[in-house]
């Protein structure tokens, strides 16, 4: 039995040593492993971290010529409103001055044609007052005498001839 037991001996020996070598084998597998994600870890936190100061920086590049370009854009709209509040204003001046003097002339014409009214009638009202005053002036010249007439013919009647 001696040579089972060295046999026994040598197998467990050589399975301790296999136990041992894949100890080794698997402490030095997860050494170089762990070592590795170490260092990938570390690499990837590095890049990570200069991808955030990075996207700052482009957020920060980005929010600053976005708002230096909303800024240009609200100058050019306040520069085209005040464009067209002048040119509104210039527009709204011509056209009351137009309106004005449109109605001026309006005004002058209505004047004109209104004295020319008041003069045509009161020519008329003066020759009807004139053609009036004639015809009562025959009318009373001829009632004048007429009523001569009447009184010599009365007066004669009354009287008799002479």
């Amino acid at each position: 039995m001696t040579p089972l037991m060295i046999r026994i001996r040598q197998e467990h020996r050589g399975i301790a040593e296999e136990v041992t070598q894949l100890f080794k084998d698997t402490q030095e597998f997860l050494s170089v492993t762990t070592a590795q994600r170490q260092a990938q870890a570390k690499e990837q936190a590095e890049n990570l971290h200069q991808f955030h100061k990075d996207l700052e920086k482009d957020t920060e590049e980005f929010l600053t010529d976005t708002a230096k370009e909303r800024m240009a854009k609200a100058k050019q709209q306040a520069e085209d409103l005040f464009q067209f509040h002048k040119e509104m204003a210039e527009n709204t001046q011509e056209f009351l001055s137009e309106t004005a003097k449109e109605r001026m002339a309006q005004a002058q014409e209505q004047a004109r044609q209104l004295r020319e009214f008041h003069q045509n009638l009161e020519q008329t009202t003066n020759e009807f007052l004139a053609d009036t005053a004639k015809e009562r002036m025959a009318q009373a010249q001829e009632q004048k005498q007429q009523l001569h007439q009447f009184r010599q013919d009365l007066f004669a009647s009354i009287f008799g001839t002479f």
